[in-house]
């Protein structure tokens, strides 16, 4: 696909409004009626999206779940619930917002921006599925699989606490695959990006700023700023290890061509 050139001040983003507001305008209503049936749903409503992931869950661990209009789907030998709260919605309205906004300006036709709409919403919701069954595969066998000095009751009694250790699983495991599902865009879309920030700025902007904004984080500010605080780092941490293995593949690339220089 052909893309926009970009250059940066306020008559060149007016004119990208200008031609794009039509699909920015549709991602955003979206990404609010999502929001919707997240906020007020119950299980019965969101079945759209939890049926699938626990098909998924099933198919990867073996693992039954039974449907509970109100909780969700329960396994109730392990006690483990896949509820509203655990369906990913999240994670897919964000994968929504980076697609459209990041990419759809690039394209150059109104056809190529609408089917890069169209496959915004498709890829985030198939995306969200196979993600989210992954972490909740994680989160019912890690900790089990963890050291036996993790499973210290002292430990769990102190900093790191079963809530925690499945914040961190989760944050880990959406962060990662929202910037792979980015740069993986970024080669569908024909303009591959090697930029960290979008990934960062999208899932941050959703997970933490909206509720920021709509003080949500006033009923427990202390329990906000300690998940903003373990998500940061967490953040932080996978950033240093795609840096890393960045330059480890560019060390290696640089040596396999000096190889093949000296053959010829």
């Amino acid at each position: 696909m052909m893309t926009e050139t970009w250059a940066p001040g306020p008559c060149k983003q007016k004119s990208m409004l200008r031609r794009n507001w039509p699909f920015y305008l549709t991602g955003t209503a979206t990404i609010i009626i999502i929001k919707g049936f997240y906020t007020h749903g119950a299980a019965s409503r969101l079945t759209w999206i939890l049926a699938p992931t626990a098909r998924w869950v099933r198919t990867l661990s073996g693992i039954p779940f039974e449907y509970d209009p109100i909780a969700g789907y329960v396994n109730y030998p392990l006690r483990f619930i896949i509820a509203p709260s655990c369906s990913g919605v999240q994670f897919m309205m964000i994968a929504i917002a980076m697609l459209i906004f990041s990419y759809v300006h690039r394209m150059d036709t109104i056809r190529k921006k609408a089917i890069w709409t169209v496959f915004s919403f498709v890829i985030s919701y198939l995306s969200t599925v196979l993600v989210n069954g992954f972490r909740i595969v994680l989160s019912i066998y890690l900790p089990a699989s963890l050291p036996l000095w993790l499973h210290n009751p002292r430990l769990y009694d102190g900093w790191l606490t079963h809530g925690r250790l499945h914040t961190i699983i989760g944050v880990a495991v959406y962060f990662t695959s929202l910037s792979i599902l980015y740069h993986v865009a970024g080669h569908i879309s024909g303009r591959p990006s090697f930029r960290w920030l979008p990934p960062v700025f999208w899932y941050v902007s959703i997970v933490l700023g909206i509720p920021f904004l709509n003080r949500a984080y006033k009923d427990n500010g202390h329990r906000f700023l300690e998940y903003a605080a373990l998500l940061t780092a967490v953040c932080a941490v996978i950033l240093f290890l795609f840096f890393v293995a960045g330059r480890m593949k560019r060390c290696f690339m640089k040596k396999d061509g000096n190889v093949s220089r000296d053959k010829i």
